[in-house]
């Protein structure tokens, strides 16, 4: 839900790492007429909640059903690749005493 808000500009992305894929989704928008989306919850989209689960490293409960992810490791984020060019500013404000 909150990368739907910030696709949408509701919410502001403060995350650096995250906002790679805030612009390349806002890009990916761009080039279509029209585009809609909406947000499935978690328990109604499993193999997706599990690998968030597992990429945060919270457990999952053990009377899940067990089954076989692979898992893999890039080397750059997947929005990127090795000739693309993308520019990102963020700044962390702090109130000074």
């Amino acid at each position: 839900m909150l990368v739907l808000k910030q696709i949408a500009g509701e919410y502001k992305c403060l995350s650096p790492s995250l906002a790679i894929y805030l612009v390349a989704a806002r890009n990916l928008l761009a080039e279509f007429r029209e585009a809609t989306w909406e947000h499935i919850p978690r328990e109604k989209n499993f193999a997706a909640n599990e690998m968030a689960q597992m990429a945060t490293g919270v457990q999952m409960p053990e009377d899940y059903l067990q089954r076989i992810i692979k898992v893999g490791k890039k080397s750059l984020p997947s929005v990127l690749t090795r000739e693309m060019e993308i520019d990102v500013n963020a700044a962390i404000m702090a109130e000074e005493d």
